[in-house]
């Protein structure tokens, strides 16, 4: 028979598994984790607050909170970055990347994707060409290492994690991270309106090519219309 303070003990450790109530150990762990170059663990903290559910109206009893680490600092993921975490490892050894050929790329930069979406981006830049449209990549594969390193030089430089987050993904969260997605030149507001974009509007979708962030968006981000994303291999 189990004594009353064994079968206290036994159910105080149930419900601290059931909660998720994180111990310092494996809080220590989970930073190691997030400290290597493509492994992206989520820190999930079941906190009891009221949120309305978007589909159902309904309020919960419990929402969960995201953070990535920026250098030895933790910073909370809030909208519309929160629940858009990509799934699963960025390990591009996984990935079968290959370079973009050059005389598609701006200022001949090596930049990376996956085979099938260099496949299909340069027959859908050949087609814009004979329609006299340029299409040229500055940005394909980013690692999460990698954006973690965009987000420390721009706070180096002063600006706040949040002010960054309205206009950058943060680690875990970039559509490069997955290698089939390109930014176009110019990467910017500027290309709205451009020859480019109009064409894209009208013919990406016959090369499996999609506005990702587009102008009306119900998930809240912000328009990138420079920014591309390959669903062939959805």
């Amino acid at each position: 028979m189990i004594s009353p303070s064994i079968f206290i003990l036994l159910t105080m450790v149930g419900i601290y598994s059931a909660y998720g109530y994180l111990t310092p150990a494996v809080i220590t762990a989970t930073a190691e984790f997030e400290s290597q170059e493509f492994i992206v663990p989520l820190e999930s903290i079941p906190v009891k607050t009221k949120v309305v559910d978007s589909t159902s109206k309904a309020l919960s009893p419990m929402s969960v909170k995201e953070y990535v680490l920026i250098g030895d600092k933790r910073y909370e993921v809030l909208s519309p970055w929160l629940g858009h975490r990509l799934k699963g490892h960025a390990d591009p050894q996984k990935f079968d990347l290959v370079m973009l050929p050059l005389e598609l790329v701006l200022e001949n930069r090596k930049i990376y994707i996956t085979a099938a979406t260099r496949d299909a981006f340069v027959e859908m830049a050949a087609a814009a060409s004979l329609d006299n449209v340029e299409l040229v990549v500055d940005s394909g594969y980013r690692s999460v290492a990698y954006q973690k390193r965009i987000y420390q030089r721009k706070m180096d430089e002063g600006d706040d994690f949040y002010d960054i987050a309205r206009g950058v993904a943060p680690p875990g969260y970039s559509e490069h991270m997955l290698g089939t997605t390109i930014d176009l030149v110019p990467s910017k507001w500027t290309f709205s309106g451009t020859a480019a974009e109009k064409w894209l509007n009208e013919n990406a979708a016959d090369f499996a090519f999609i506005q990702s962030y587009p102008q009306k968006s119900d998930r809240g981000f912000t328009w990138e219309p420079w920014h591309w994303k390959y669903i062939g291999d959805s």
